[in-house]
């Protein structure tokens, strides 16, 4: 697949409801973006969710709502001396 100026695309693509375009996730180091392409490659950023690594958007068949998968991890390091 190609989307102009987009990489490191994640799970899907989804088509949309009305055929004319796809959904797909694409993965950068600052995070992630759901993107809309239409058929001639033009990418439209939907989402983006930044620290995240992995996205995709599965719309209904009306066309109404977009699922969004979207993730969040946090982490915590103590250090214990002389334990």
């Amino acid at each position: 697949m190609v989307a102009n100026g987009w990489w490191g695309f994640d799970e899907g693509p989804h088509w949309s409801p009305d055929g004319k375009g796809l959904y797909i996730g694409s993965s950068s180091p600052g995070g992630t973006t759901l993107l809309y392409v239409d058929l001639n490659g033009h990418a439209s950023p939907v989402w983006v969710q930044k620290g995240n690594f992995q996205t995709w958007g599965v719309p209904s068949p009306d066309g109404r709502y977009l699922a969004i998968l979207g993730w969040t991890a946090n982490g915590n390091v103590w250090m214990i001396e002389n334990f």
